[in-house]
This record gives C-alpha cells, sequence and structure tokens, in this order.
C-alpha cells in the first residue's frame, strides 16, 4: 500500500523533475574543462563543492512540497486518518529525499565515468564525499518539507532559500581563517581535502550526524499536529550539533593524505625520475626533460640526483633535500603536463632546482626578486642570455639585469654565484636577488 501511494506521489509532483533538474545543476558545476579526467577525487570534490548552492535550493524544494495540504485545503481530512503522523507522511518525505539524493548523486556519474576511463589510481576515500553530499542534501529536502508544513506561505520556500545561502554564507564567513569545528557544518564543508586526501573517519561521522539530527528535526515538524509536538520536534537539531561538535575534528584535520594516491611510481632507469600514483600517466612524458635538467644541474657543487614529485597542501612549505628536485606537478585536461615556463626542463631547472619559498603566498613586492633570481639562474644553467617574453615587468627587466651582471663576472663566480643561490633557496631564503647579482 505505502509503494502504491509512493508511486502516486511521483506521479503527481514535479519532484521528479525537481531531481533531473538538480542532477544537471550538480554536474555542470563539477564540469571544468582544465581538470585532468583522471583526476578522481579532484572531480568528485568540485561536485561535493556545488553543496553551498544545491543545499539552499533543496531547502526550497522540499518547502513548496511541504505547504501542499495547506495549499488544497486538505489539512484537516489528512489529520484523521488512523494512520500515526510518522507514518503518514513517509511516501511524500521519501520521495522528496529519494529525488533530491538521488539527483544529487546522478551528476557525479559523468565525472566518475570519465575518471575510470582515465584514471592511473581509484582511491578508496572518494565515496565519502558523495555519502556526505548525499546525506545533506537529503537533510536539506526533509528540513523544508517541515517548515513547508509549519509555514505553509506561498513566500516560505523563496525566503527559505534565500535564508539557507545567508546562513551558509554566515557560517564560511564566521569560522573563514579559524580551526572551528563548526566551519565543518557547513554543506560543502571538508576542510584542506584535495586530490590526494581522504576524508577523517570523525568528519564523516560528525557531518552524518548533523544531516540525520536535521532530517530527523524537518520529519517531525512535517508529521506534528500540535504545538507540543513541533517544539519537541527541535530537539534532535539540538542534540545533533552537540553531538556532531563533539565528534567533527579541528578543520585543518578533516581530511589527511591518501598514502596510495601519494605513493610514488619511477621510471625505470637512472637518474631517478618518480611520480605521484595518481599522476603516473605523464611519467613517460616527464622523464626526459627532468633527466637533461640533471644533466645541467650537475655542473654544481654537490648537485641533485632525483626528479620527484611533491604533493603538499596549497602554500605549504615543505623539507627540501639537497640530492632530489621537488617537482610540483599538475596535469592539463588534455592529459598533458601544465608549465608555468616555456618548458619542463625550465621549470625543473627553476632556482637552480630548488622548492620556491621566501616570502608569504599574498606578498607580491616579496616574491618579484625572488622569482627573477630564480629565473635568471635556471636561464644561466641553460646557457641563455635573455629572459623570455613569457615573464611579466617588472620581472623580465630583473631578470636579465640579474643575467647581465652574472655574465659579466669570470666563469667561476658565475658557478658560485648560482650555487650560493642554490644554498640560500634550499633554506627558502628571501635574498636571494642579492645573493646572485652582489658581491
Amino acid at each position: 500500500m505505502t509503494g502504491r501511494i509512493l508511486f502516486v506521489e511521483l506521479r503527481r509532483t514535479a519532484v521528479v523533475w525537481f531531481g533531473v533538474g538538480l542532477a544537471f545543476a550538480a554536474a555542470w558545476w563539477a564540469a571544468d574543462g582544465e581538470r585532468w579526467d583522471g583526476y578522481w577525487m579532484a572531480g568528485v570534490l568540485a561536485h561535493h563543492s556545488a553543496l553551498d548552492l544545491i543545499w539552499p535550493l533543496a531547502v526550497a524544494v522540499g518547502a513548496w512540497h511541504g505547504r501542499r495540504d495547506q495549499a488544497s485545503r486538505m489539512t484537516e481530512l489528512v489529520a484523521t486518518s488512523a494512520r500515526p503522523g510518522l507514518v503518514r507522511v513517509a511516501p511524500r518525505a521519501v520521495a522528496v529525499v529519494g529525488c533530491l539524493a538521488g539527483g544529487y548523486t546522478g551528476g557525479v556519474l559523468e565525472v566518475l565515468a570519465r575518471a575510470v576511463l582515465a584514471a592511473d589510481h581509484q582511491p578508496t576515500g572518494w565515496v565519502w564525499p558523495m555519502l556526505l553530499g548525499a546525506a545533506s542534501v537529503a537533510a536539506a529536502g526533509l528540513l523544508g518539507l517541515g517548515l513547508g508544513q509549519l509555514l505553509p506561505s506561498r513566500l516560505t520556500a523563496p525566503l527559505l532559500a534565500v535564508g539557507a545561502l545567508a546562513a551558509v554564507v554566515g557560517l564560511q564567513l564566521l569560522t573563514d581563517g579559524s580551526d572551528s569545528r563548526a566551519a565543518l557544518l557547513s554543506p560543502a564543508s571538508l576542510g584542506p581535502a584535495d586530490g590526494y586526501s581522504t576524508i577523517d573517519g570523525r568528519a564523516v561521522a560528525g557531518k552524518l550526524v548533523w544531516s540525520v539530527a536535521l532530517a530527523a528535526t524537518g520529519w517531525a515538524l512535517y508529521a506534528a499536529a500540535t504545538r507540543r509536538s513541533r517544539l519537541l520536534a527541535t530537539l534532535p537539531t539540538v542534540a545533533g550539533l552537540l553531538v556532531a561538535l563533539i565528534v567533527l575534528p579541528p578543520v585543518d584535520e578533516a581530511a589527511r593524505p591518501d598514502l596510495q594516491a601519494t605513493g610514488l611510481v619511477c621510471a625505470d632507469g637512472t637518474p631517478r625520475v618518480c611520480v605521484s600514483r595518481v599522476d603516473a600517466s605523464v611519467l613517460p612524458e616527464l622523464v626526459g626533460p627532468a633527466r637533461r635538467a640533471l644533466t645541467l644541474l650537475a655542473k654544481l657543487p654537490d648537485p641533485p640526483t632525483a626528479v620527484v614529485q611533491q604533493v603538499s597542501p596549497h602554500g605549504a612549505t615543505i623539507a627540501q633535500r639537497r640530492d632530489t628536485v621537488h617537482f610540483e606537478l599538475l596535469i592539463y585536461g588534455d592529459g598533458t603536463i601544465a608549465t608555468g615556463l616555456p618548458s619542463l626542463e625550465a621549470e625543473i631547472l627553476d632556482g637552480a632546482g630548488t622548492w620556491a619559498c621566501g616570502a608569504a603566498l599574498d606578498d607580491v613586492e616579496g616574491w618579484e626578486p625572488i622569482q627573477a633570481a630564480r629565473a635568471a639562474a635556471g636561464l644561466w644553467l641553460q646557457g641563455r642570455d635573455a629572459a623570455p617574453d613569457e615573464f611579466w615587468q617588472p620581472v623580465q627587466g630583473m631578470v636579465e639585469e640579474a643575467l647581465a651582471t652574472l655574465r659579466s663576472l669570470p666563469a667561476d663566480e658565475q658557478l658560485a654565484r648560482v650555487a650560493a643561490l642554490r644554498e640560500a633557496a634550499l633554506d627558502c631564503r628571501p635574498d636571494l636577488y642579492e645573493v646572485l647579482t652582489t658581491n
């Protein structure tokens, strides 16, 4: 009987079409022509980030359906049913939850299909962002149902959409830059998760508790017939909030490195050239330029003997090794390696084979002399006397000035200056330009 009611509910309402629209909206949000299809986890996380907009829409869809009994003046008739309220509202609640959660999940199918064909590594934790997203959308739909039943006005759905969006944005603004657990209550927040990480179990459990609490409150509000039952319906949210804040980890611990994804795959032969398992498909493209760069670096004292991809959080300072060139790698949408310089070889030789560091990320003036000195050292190793046109001003002028200063010195002094720059760069010193151009 309940199944038949559910089937009728699906036929009578537009909730199925809302689910289809949600799927297309989520797929559009996750689409990125510049992202390589093989970045499996990154694609799932991009889809999950759509929750900032999808969650308020799901609340509005639920509210629109929640006011139907009042709009059709059937409230008193439905209330005479002998079935308990929680059971009576189940078909409509299941229809809304199923279509919204199914639509959200369906939006990631294209990302997964492309990843299956292109990826060299299937991450074990990709299912958690999908599960958390589906649970969050389902909770939003049920919460909207309850609020729509409580406030059966035509303005309820649009006002709830605006209010939910304001709540999401407000929570993000209030917790921006902090390590507060409350930041993880935001639908799309997963901490520092990226394509090489997995979601911590505490974050999964805490966010599921929060979603279940909101869903329980929505269901109870939708079934409530008295003022007392409506007040009691808020208890799951209060209890869920307290439990979630206890279970959730600090924001910076919500995601941790996936050791399988960051594991190294190395090319045959020597010198050693390695990339992460996620990026293994571009290893053949990298080997030639990397080994040519190591040959040029061999003229320096105590040169590096390996090129290894470094996987680290954005902006993090890594512990550099003297015998290894740490290389940050990104794959374009067409499957080729992205470079900020004219070639992969130049990218590896930048800073005489060192990691770019020495200034804060937002310190533009501090980075200009560092970038100029690093580029000049790389060009000197390649035997070039001028900066390529790809550089921007004032960096290009600083690079050409540094190269001219270097070339005016005896050969031994040139080598000593570049070696000194490498030593300074290994220590992340900010005075690389002075090291290269002054006595």
